[in-house]
This record gives structure tokens, sequence and C-alpha cells, in this order.
């Protein structure tokens, strides 16, 4: 790979706006913590070096991010500011890096072409700016005639100056050889007592440096949450952004305000999604899939034509085509189906793999189970998979058929196209063809109410 540029990543703050013992890069951003958000989108730059300045939480944030694309992490030991945490990094680009972006760390959403657009400008100092119909909370950027003179923070800005809408997003471009040198020249702010990167600005441009205000237009992308409001109302956007993307692919979404989609689960044609629905993680949803009202699916394919929901948890299953999952239905991780399977109103699988044709219908537990094809497990019935130490297995033959109210005691085999009637508690092997029955034998007592009653004083 050849490095040519570098992005150093701010990530050493708490945002105690947030009120928060967490890290605000920690917070959950539409599916995500903002920094892991961030984080993913740098590594589709090419030929580039991501350095994090680190510190705050700094082991949890940097577990967050993960260390599967060679980033940097650097520490910032003493929070002196943005310019410090520059400082900090600074000896650790590689040397053959001519440019250099520094971007905040709560910028979830920062488009990576911006980021390459200025590391391809030739200024000395590129700043990104927006505008902003009320810019209260942020520094402005302060131009004359056109060029990018300086940038004012808003603790320092006067009466005048703040009239001015041209926000700075704290997202720069620089000549490495200019950072460097203009980094060691920066001065304490003795209001805040920290060193503003900001004011490398108007050291460019005393030293006749070119600058440049790079203007976008999309002020939600590049400006992050500064409280928790912020992060929910930056949230409710990129949700909405991701089912309005979806519909136009061809799903209908009857309510995209309360559908929430990860960023990468992929959905079918004519796929149809009622209100109050999650699909998390690395999921797949088949064409023609009907996901109704109140259900959360995470890390799961559901296979073509199959209905799901109301109010049903898949978590980690692969369900087949033309499956009926729900109401009210908990699939654990490790559910497989195959095509035409009922897994119907309370019931819970757990690693179950089911047969073409099969039917759960109602009030079951099935787990660590292998049925076959056509088989009918019956209401109430559970598997009984757990003896305190180990799991075991239940296997269910083809064509089987379970009565209500059984417990099947793993580990146990029900051969195919046999029967266990309802209220058994199966212990040892069901022979194919065979009726296995475990009930105590019905007795009736003769008269035993009237006498019962005839015990108790009348009210």
């Amino acid at each position: 790979m050849s490095l040519n540029k570098a992005v150093i990543v701010m990530a050493a703050g708490a945002g105690t706006r947030f009120k928060s013992n967490r890290s605000k890069l920690l917070h959950d951003f539409a599916g995500k913590p903002v920094i892991k958000h961030l984080a993913d989108s740098l590594t589709r730059l090419k030929d580039t070096q991501i350095i994090f300045v680190v510190s705050y939480q700094k082991e949890d944030v940097i577990s967050t991010i993960g260390d599967k694309h060679n980033f940097v992490f650097v520490e910032q030991k003493t929070l002196d500011g943005t310019a410090g945490a520059v400082r900090a990094a600074i000896p650790h680009i590689d040397k053959r890096v001519k440019k250099v972006a520094v971007i905040p760390g709560d910028t979830p959403t920062v488009p990576v072409h911006l980021l390459e657009d200025i590391l391809e400008d030739r200024s000395s100092v590129c700043v990104v700016g927006t505008t902003l119909d009320v810019p209260c909370g942020f520094g402005r950027i302060k131009t004359t005639d056109g060029k990018l003179v300086g940038i004012i923070e808003e603790t320092d800005i006067s009466e005048i100056d703040r009239k001015i809408k041209l926000v700075n997003t704290s997202i720069y471009s620089f000549d490495r050889a200019f950072l460097e040198e203009g980094i060691s020249k920066i001065s304490l702010n003795k209001k805040k007592k920290e060193f503003y990167l900001t004011d490398i600005v108007s050291l460019a441009v005393g030293s006749k440096k070119t600058t440049k205000c790079f203007e976008f237009d999309k002020s939600e992308l590049v400006l992050g949450p500064n409280d928790r409001t912020g992060l929910l109302l930056s949230s409710k956007k990129e949700w909405l952004r991701r089912a309005v993307k979806k519909i136009e692919e061809g799903v209908s979404i009857i309510s995209p305000e309360t559908v929430y989609m990860d960023e990468y689960t992929a959905i079918g044609k004519d796929v149809e999604i009622y209100p109050n629905n999650f699909i998390t993680g690395n999921s797949l949803i088949e064409d023609g899939v009907v996901i109704l009202e109140g259900c959360r699916i995470n890390n799961s394919k559901i296979g073509s034509g199959s209905i799901v929901g109301p109010y049903v948890f898949i978590d980690g299953a692969d369900i087949g085509t033309n499956n009926k999952v729900g109401p009210f239905s908990y699939v654990r991780p490790g559910t497989k189906t195959a095509d035409k399977v009922k897994i119907g109103g309370f019931v819970e699988t757990k690693k179950a793999v089911v047969g073409h044709g099969s039917k759960i219908p109602h009030l079951s537990y099935v787990g660590d189970a292998f049925i076959g094809s056509n088989v009918n497990v019956g209401c109430g019935v559970i598997t009984c998979n757990y003896d305190g130490f180990n799991k075991h297995v239940t296997e269910i033959g083809d064509n089987a058929f379970i009565g209500s109210d059984c417990q099947l005691v793993a580990p146990i085999k029900i051969s195919k196209d046999s029967y266990v009637a309802a209220g058994t508690t199966v212990t040892k092997e069901v022979p194919s063809e065979a009726l296995a029955i475990s009930r105590t034998p019905q007795k009736n007592i003769e008269g035993y109410v009237k006498k019962i009653r005839a015990r108790k004083p009348k009210k």
C-alpha cells in the first residue's frame, strides 16, 4: 500500500453535555456506536493512514473501533485542546504522507467522498464549512472577498461576527509540512486554557499560505450531535434515510418513520414491512416476505414468501421459504427451517433444525432438536434438553405426530411415522410406526363431587 494521505480522528473527549458516564463516542447512533460508524466509513479510503487520538475511556473506545484495519491509536495524555490532539498524532504519521485531514470522532455520517475531496485539495489549509440558519453553538468561519481569513470560536465571538451563518464543522485538511510547522506556533487560549486548532488558519493567512473554505450544503452529515437530543434527532434522520432508500429499491414500508434497519441489511423486492420493526445486523430478507408489526429480526435470513409476526423476535436464524412465524414467537440462534414450516404463537426454538412442512403451532419449547419433514408438534410440547450440566439432542423423524403436553427427555429419538400420545413423558426411543404413551390409567370416583360439597358450609 502506498500511503500518501492520513486522517487524524479526534476521539479523546468525554462529551460532557451528554451527562453520561460513558464517552459520547460510545453512545448508539442508528444501531452502532458513534465512533464505530465513523471507523467503518474510513476503511473505504484508499492509500490512507487512519490515526485515532484517544484518552477518555480509551480502552472501551479502542475495543469498539476494533483493530482489523491497521488503525493507529495514539493517547492524548493531557487534554489540552484540539491542537494538542493533533500534536500528539503528528509523530505517528507515516513518513510518506503529504496530506493530512483532521475530523471529529463524533461525525458518524461524514461522507467518504467529502474526505476524498479535501485530501486532494492543494491548499495549505482547507476548512469544511456549512451554513446554518441558527448558527448558535458553533464557531464561525470568517471570509473577506470570498477568501478564508479565520475561524472564531463561539466563546470568543463578537456581536458583529455572531451574525455570520457559515459555521466550522471542525473538518480540515492540511499540507503536512505546514501542519507540522504551524502546530508548534499555536499559543494557549487564556480563557479556556487550551490550544485551538482553529488558530492555525490565522497563522496560514499571516504566512501568506493558500487557504480555502470548502462549503458543504448538507449540514446534517458533517455536524456531530452536541447532546443526547441532537443524537436522537440525527439517528432518526439516518433511520428514515435508510427506510426511504429501501422504498426506492422496491420495498413497501407502511410507516418508514417507525422501521429501523441497519445499514448493511439486505431486503429484496416486494417485501412488505408494517410499523414498529427493527431489522438489524447482517440480516437478509428475501423477495415477497411480509413482516407484520412489532418484530425484531437480527442477523437472520428470512426466505422468500414467508410471513413473520406480529411481535416476533428472530435472532441468528435461517428461516426457509414460505414459512409462517408468529405471533409472539422467539426464534433463537441456530434455528434453521426448510420451506413451508410453521412456528406459531408463543413458541420458542433454539438450535432447532426443522424439516419441510413441519408445524410447531403454539406454546412449545424446541431446543437442540432435529425435526424431520411433515412433523406435527402439538401444543405445550417441551424438549427437555438440559440435565443441569449438559445439553442433549432430540431427534424426531419424518411424519411423526407429537400430541399436546408432551415432554421429550433428551437425549431421545422418535422415529419416523411414530405417534406420541398427549400427556406423555418420553424417556426412551420410540420405534417407527409405534405409539408412545405413558399416562397413568384414568380412574373415575362416582359420587365424589356430592360428598366433597357436603363437607363445605354454605355461604
